[in-house]
């Protein structure tokens, strides 16, 4: 185990929420009733298939909350009262609750690592598009990829991880300040050259595969092809999640793994399909553990997804 024995999985329960939660097992800790403005508890150990303690699943029960920040420091308060010294890494259950400076602030404040979920995104992203592509029996290579973000070394990875299997890549967002560095990177390193651009609107009909890695970000969806495949990593879903987003367009929000062959003995807080933010903790990553992609909060197999794009059957 890297770095220590437990894992932190937290839950961010408040009151209009806990019924949805029921599936997750906490009823059986919990009576309905009990939502105290905050009370962090442990619910259950989480072992490996040897009876090891891997970590601990934890809940946080909180009232209604006026800000965000509400939330978050109380979020921090909890965390500091539950972790002990073994505990390196936090897992959280309701990561869209969160942005970006959130987690930085909890990370900061709290000494633990906190799993996004982003390098299995950028790890697995190249076989989901291959997949798709000879599914469709198309060219990955012929088509024209956006990426969305603002952060360098992230966007570099994501890169390099498509290096081998895209030509035309371009880049929109807040780059202004690492665009040239990004650039001579990923020229030495792939030999690709990358195209930045401030004004995407009037070019945005080019592009096959959309990736977005930014909150708060809004494109025009009227302007982007019916095929294109859009995948929204960032952890608002701000794509996902645009009210007037025509119906032809399909948004891919996560990859989604099984955890039959993690080291994860079966218990009542862990589905057997996770996340990508939960699949991130464990090491190697294998392709046979990915089972689907999470659209519109529903999990599709790369198969259904692509007879969906072939014969035309309409949203999913």
């Amino acid at each position: 185990m890297r770095g220590g024995y437990f894992i932190g999985f937290l839950y961010i329960i408040d009151k209009e929420k806990y019924i949805n939660h029921f599936h997750r097992g906490l009823k059986k800790f919990i009576p309905p009733n009990f939502l105290p403005t905050i009370r962090p508890r442990v619910l259950g150990d989480i072992y490996n298939k040897e009876e090891i303690i891997i970590g601990k699943a934890a809940g946080v029960f909180l009232k209604d909350y006026k800000i965000k920040e509400e939330l978050v420091d109380g979020l921090i308060l909890a965390i500091e009262k539950l972790k002990d010294e073994y505990v390196d890494t936090l897992i959280l259950d309701d990561l869209l609750l969160l942005n970006k400076g959130d987690i930085e602030k909890i990370k900061n404040n709290t000494q633990l690592m906190v799993v996004d979920g982003i390098k299995v995104l950028v790890f697995f992203l190249p076989f989901v598009l291959k997949s798709i592509y000879q599914g469709l029996k198309e060219d990955l290579k012929e088509k024209e990829v956006l990426i969305i973000g603002d952060e360098e070394e992230v966007t570099k990875e994501l890169i390099e991880a498509l290096s081998q299997e895209v030509r035309f890549i371009t880049l929109v967002g807040d780059y202004e300040n690492s665009i040239d560095n990004i650039y001579e990177y990923i020229l030495e390193k792939t030999g690709l050259s990358i195209f930045y651009s401030k004004r995407i609107d009037r070019i945005l009909t080019n592009y096959s595969v959309i990736i977005n890695l930014k909150d708060k970000y809004s494109l025009n969806m009227n302007r982007i092809r019916k095929e294109a495949l859009i995948f929204d990593f960032s952890m608002e879903k701000g794509l996902a999640n645009i009210k007037d987003r025509p119906n032809r367009l399909t948004v891919i929000e996560d990859f989604i793994f099984s955890i039959d062959q993690l080291d994860i003995k079966a218990n009542p807080f862990i589905s057997p399909l996770i996340p990508s933010y939960l699949y991130e903790y464990f090491y190697p990553y294998r392709y046979g553990d990915l089972v689907g992609l999470l659209i519109h909060g529903m999990v599709y197999t790369i198969e259904d997804f692509i007879d969906h794009k072939i014969i035309n059957k309409g949203k999913l």
